[in-house]
This record gives C-alpha cells, sequence and structure tokens, in this order.
C-alpha cells in the first residue's frame, strides 16, 4: 500500500480531527443562537483565538458562517441555513414520531398517543398500546376534548389563545362553568407552559391518568403533543417519577430531530 493510500486508509477509519474542529466551531454557534464574538467562540469551542479564526476563514470562505462588518460579530451563513433546510425537508415526522412513543411505550409499558392540531381541537394520529390495552376511546384519528385532558392543556399552553378560545368557552360552558372558573383554567395554563407538562389525576378516560408533553419543530412552535396513559392505581405523575422523565426525555429528543432548540 503506497503512502498515498495509507493515509486515506488512516483518515476514514480514525476521522479527520481538523474537520472535527470546524464543525465545533459551527456548533459553537449554532448553539448560542445569537451572533458571536470571536474571543467567546474560541473559549466555547476550547481552542485559542487564533486556532479559531483559522477555522471561521474557511467557514466564511465556504459560506457556512458569516462575519458581520461593523461588528465583526459570527454568525450562521446562508450555506448552513440551507444545509438544515434540506435536513428538515427530508424528515419524515411520523416515522420519527411514532419511533419515539413505541421507545416511551416500551420502556414504561403503556399506551402511548401521539396528536396534533387540525385548526379546532386536538386529533390523535398515532397510538402505541401498553400493557393497560382497554384505553379502547381513544382511536387514531379521535378528537381529544381540550378540556380538561392533560393533552388539551398543552395545546393551549402553547398555541395562540386566538385559536382555541373560542372552542374553550363554548365547551366550558356547555360542561356548565361559570366564567371566573374558565378564566382560572385559562390563566394556570401558563403554569403549564412554564413546566413543560399538563398532568391529570384521573384522565377524562376513566380509571386513567395521563401525562402529556410537548414536541416543538425548528421554529420553536408547537408540532405535537405525547401523552402516556397509565391506569391510575399505578401510575406515578410525580415530577420525578419515570413516566414524566421518559416522556419529556422522548419530547426533547424528537423536538432536536425535528430542529428545534430546547434546553
Amino acid at each position: 500500500m503506497d503512502a498515498s493510500a495509507r493515509r486515506d486508509t488512516e483518515s476514514r477509519g480514525a476521522g479527520i480531527q481538523s474537520l472535527e474542529k470546524g464543525l465545533r466551531v459551527l456548533t459553537t454557534i449554532q448553539h448560542a443562537g445569537r451572533p458571536m464574538r470571536l474571543n467567546d467562540i474560541a473559549a466555547a469551542a476550547g481552542m485559542t483565538p487564533s486556532m479559531a479564526h483559522g477555522y471561521l476563514v474557511s467557514l466564511v470562505r465556504t459560506g457556512f458562517v458569516v462575519q458581520d462588518r461593523l461588528s465583526g460579530l459570527y454568525d450562521l451563513g446562508d450555506a448552513a441555513l440551507q444545509l438544515g433546510l434540506a435536513s428538515l425537508s427530508r424528515t419524515d415526522f411520523l416515522g420519527l414520531a411514532r419511533t419515539a412513543i413505541s421507545e416511551l411505550a416500551a420502556v414504561l409499558h403503556e399506551t402511548v398517543t401521539l396528536a396534533v392540531w387540525n385548526g379546532d381541537a386536538p386529533v390523535v394520529v398515532d397510538k402505541i398500546e401498553g400493557r393497560s390495552d382497554s384505553v379502547y376511546e381513544i382511536k387514531v384519528g379521535s378528537l381529544v376534548r381540550l378540556w380538561p385532558t392533560a393533552t388539551g392543556r398543552v395545546f393551549m399552553a402553547n398555541l395562540p389563545q386566538s385559536e382555541w378560545e373560542h372552542h374553550l368557552r363554548t365547551m366550558m360552558r356547555q360542561g356548565g362553568e361559570h366564567e371566573a372558573s374558565i378564566e382560572r383554567f385559562v390563566a394556570d395554563l401558563t403554569d403549564v407552559r412554564e413546566k413543560g407538562y399538563a398532568a391529570t389525576l384521573p384522565a377524562t378516560v376513566p380509571d386513567f391518568s395521563a401525562i402529556a408533553v410537548p414536541v416543538f419543530d425548528h421554529r420553536t412552535h408547537l408540532k405535537a403533543v405525547i401523552t402516556v396513559l397509565g391506569r391510575q392505581d399505578g401510575f406515578d405523575i410525580a415530577p420525578s417519577a419515570l413516566p414524566l422523565t421518559a416522556a419529556l426525555r422522548a419530547a426533547k429528543a424528537l423536538s432536536l430531530r425535528l430542529g428545534a432548540s430546547v434546553s
């Protein structure tokens, strides 16, 4: 084997360190979510400023990074944007989501559903049965009530109020709720948004409790809601319990696959 072929084999096996360092600089700017100074990029990437500057020169030259002429700050360039958009266009959301809820159901041994917003209400688009497979009230294609379900609360907490307020008020009035009760329920949605989940005990399905968590897209808009349902007598909805921590982890991983920036 000649020297060139040997170097090529070694590169395929060990990777190209200079490329990895360059990508580290690029992802440093990505994760910052804002234009950055050279020294800040270098510190975050674990490099000296002179080393980081060398990679930035190449990234600017190829269009993956731009530098503002006045401030000198660096930000993601058009090439990085086009790469991200190309990746998103190839993303099979329902395929990724089904994998996510299947894995979650396998971990928890509980029923997991995926719902999206149809303009008026949440609609179930996928469902994985758990050991408590008697949740027949919830079928793929069925609508989910906005009130008082965990799924509905997560949608309302993360969608513009104009999209759901009329439907909610009509539903709650038909259920005999007074205006003060409606206002209190709407105010409580702020807590749902801040906590990042909603839970009901019991759920609207008899004898079942539920935990619902949001999934976001690359614009940080609500894409879907994952809901876990379990029998009330053996389903722990405490913040530190496995059902919620596993559901939040699954939703965060799916959001990241969709390009969202989530903490």
